[in-house]
């Protein structure tokens, strides 16, 4: 039953994303810039600091900080819609998280390479 939940969970995902994406406009101001950059930037610099300071396993390190470095997940956006909170604002960070993603994380990976 796990197993076919974790098949079909990322499919699911990137077609509740397109959706989204779709039906709300995005935009790009200072409170997107910076939610985007804290999390795609800021808490992954700040946990792999925190790990190196304690002499964590360097593969523990690396799989940390890069999950920490995946951009914005889709359910604060999901919530976003079904509460009528922030939709617009969240819908736009989910989108340049991901779009910003390619640098960032291709940046953490080459790093901690």
């Amino acid at each position: 039953m796990f197993t076919l939940l974790g098949k079909g969970a990322g499919g699911l995902a990137i077609f509740t994303t397109g959706i989204v994406l779709k039906t709300r406009q995005i935009t790009f101001n200072k409170t997107i810039c910076s939610t985007i950059l804290l999390k795609n930037l800021a808490f992954p610099l700040v946990v792999w600091g925190c790990m190196s300071l304690f002499n964590s396993p360097t593969t523990l390190t690396r799989l940390v900080v890069v999950a920490l470095a995946i951009p914005t997940a889709t359910m604060p956006s999901t919530l976003a819609i079904r509460f009528n909170v922030h939709e617009a604002e969240l819908a736009s960070t989910q989108f340049w998280s991901t779009a910003l993603s390619f640098i960032t994380l291709t940046a953490f990976v080459l790093a901690l390479s």
